[in-house]
């Protein structure tokens, strides 16, 4: 029958659906020969044409999403062994970008995070695991290409191979380019703006860890200090510690929510939580202040200098045992896997990790490569991170708008009062960097959204609106303001509507 005589269809609706369908399944056979696309290097062990559907997981214990438009997912290797993943939308839905999603901790996993939120909206997405596996405890010793690949490469090559792949499948190459990421994804998208300048048009890196040496030290610093004061305080103690601080900083923005704007700008003491008389709850000893203190001061070398600046007020001394401290003085350095720390000493260890990992830090402030390339980044950070200080990341970014002329017309710093590493807290904290949009994506709300708007259309972003969510509901917005501005509330009007808060310089 013609395709004008079926009832009730419109002959050129129908004509349409056959055209999506004959779209569809030519992606599907590209999909299907994208293993013998020829790169030098490269491997694809794996094309699979996904089809929409609801709470699809691409591996064991990640978190399922829902499938809207269908992709292709390259499952490959760079060199010996640099896992990759690479999704492609069809080309009908594909946005002429490309998006970057780095991986945190030590890395060994991929970023099933970022690759579904952006192939969804039209991202060819890509994200490696650096180099090893995660389930490879002793990754670090023997070969010092691994060590190499989870410093820097891994994420250049990824960018190399993804464009190039991009190009094979839709037959023509991206027309921009980003990087998104969080703590040691936020450190790959430094190394990129430093030593890959053309990589990216635009990155954002969370929670970035500039001096990652420093904060591993620290890391092994406070392991080493806690096992030799085993008891002394419990997590109750330390939670004591940050609420009272939170406490004493709260009100600064005009409004006392339980979120402290800038905890720079507090003057909270430690003495005021002494025992005092019999007083046995809600306090904490001599002995347990003196502890405390040290582990909320600076951290200091054998001379006394000063190697980080310390926690700020509100911020809960992480408790837990970090793996890759241990393995980074333990494996990369002493070449042993079963390394306890007992001889581990800040001085000597900061320049052998200097020495075996040189790349490992990402605070090189010359970023003239990368303004002379018209990049532009975007830097987040958490006031409350108990694992990558805030005053790290100020540090850097004051770091850059000193030694990299015109900083202002390519970087962007946020700061997210309340929000602990990367996400979470009492503060709001969706705001799409890396992990998921924001609540509303727009650039207005979502990081991602802004970013682009500033790369293609040039209008630099000054204010976020982040949202706090809870049971799927938005409880509360609050501006993230450029730094140096801050949130100050106007005086009237709702304390949980970001309309009622100005950005000013304190």
């Amino acid at each position: 029958m013609p395709l004008w005589k079926v009832a009730g269809v419109p002959a050129l609706g129908l004509m349409a659906i056959a055209s999506l369908h004959a779209q569809s399944a030519s992606d599907a056979a590209n999909c299907a020969g994208m293993p013998g696309a020829a790169l030098p290097g490269v491997r694809i062990e794996s094309a699979s044409w996904i089809q929409p559907q609801s709470g699809w997981s691409p591996a064991e214990r990640t978190r399922p999403v829902d499938i809207k438009e269908p992709f292709c997912r390259l499952s490959g290797v760079i060199e010996k062994e640099i896992g990759f993943e690479l999704w492609l939308p069809a080309a009908s839905a594909w946005n002429r970008k490309f998006l970057g999603a780095g991986v945190g901790g030590d890395a060994g996993t991929f970023n099933f995070n970022d690759l579904p939120r952006g192939v969804q909206r039209g991202y060819a997405s890509a994200t490696t695991d650096t180099g090893h596996k995660a389930a490879d405890l002793n990754w670090m010793l023997g070969d010092p290409a691994r060590l190499a690949n989870y410093e820097l490469r891994a994420h250049h090559l990824l960018a190399e191979t993804s464009k190039a792949l991009i190009g094979k499948f839709y037959a023509k190459p991206p027309a921009h380019s980003y990087f998104i990421g969080c703590s040691g994804g936020g450190r790959q998208g430094l190394k990129e703006m430093q030593r890959f300048p053309l990589d990216y048009d635009g990155i954002i890196a969370g929670a970035p860890g500039p001096k990652t040496p420093e904060m591993t030290a620290r890391r092994m610093w406070e392991l080493t200090l806690r096992d030799a004061n085993n008891g002394l305080m419990s997590p109750a103690d330390w939670k004591l510690i940050a609420d009272t601080g939170v406490k004493d900083c709260d009100g600064i923005d005009g409004v006392a929510d339980g979120v402290a704007e800038d905890p720079r700008a507090c003057r909270f003491d430690l003495a005021t939580l002494q025992c005092k008389g019999n007083q046995t709850q809600g306090c904490l000893s001599a002995a347990q202040l003196q502890f405390a203190k040290k582990l909320y001061d600076p951290l200091r070398d054998a001379r006394g200098r000063a190697i980080d600046d310390g926690l700020l007020p509100g911020v809960l001394v992480d408790s837990g045992r970090s793996r890759l401290a241990p393995a980074t003085f333990g494996q990369a350095i002493r070449h042993l896997a079963d390394w306890n720390g007992k001889d581990f000493d800040i001085t000597s260890d900061l320049a052998a990790i200097d020495k075996a990992m040189p790349e490992l830090r990402a605070d090189d402030a010359n970023l003239s490569a990368f303004r002379a390339a018209k990049g532009k980044a975007i830097l987040y950070q958490g006031w409350m991170d108990p694992a990558v200080a805030a005053k790290m990341t100020i540090g850097y970014y004051e770091d850059v708008r000193k030694k990299t002329d015109g900083a202002d017309e390519f970087l962007r710093l946020f700061l997210e009062p309340g929000m602990l590493h990367c996400g979470g807290g009492a503060g709001p904290d969706q705001f799409g960097g890396s992990g998921a949009d924001a609540p509303v994506v727009d650039a207005d709300h979502d990081m991602l959204s802004a970013l682009e708007k500033w790369v293609e259309n040039g209008t630099a972003p000054e204010r976020i609106v982040a949202s706090k969510v809870a049971a799927g509901k938005v409880m509360r917005t609050r501006p993230l303001c450029a730094f140096p501005k801050m949130a100050q509330y106007k005086g009237t009007g709702s304390t949980d509507d970001a309309a009622n808060f100005a950005c000013m310089r304190q």
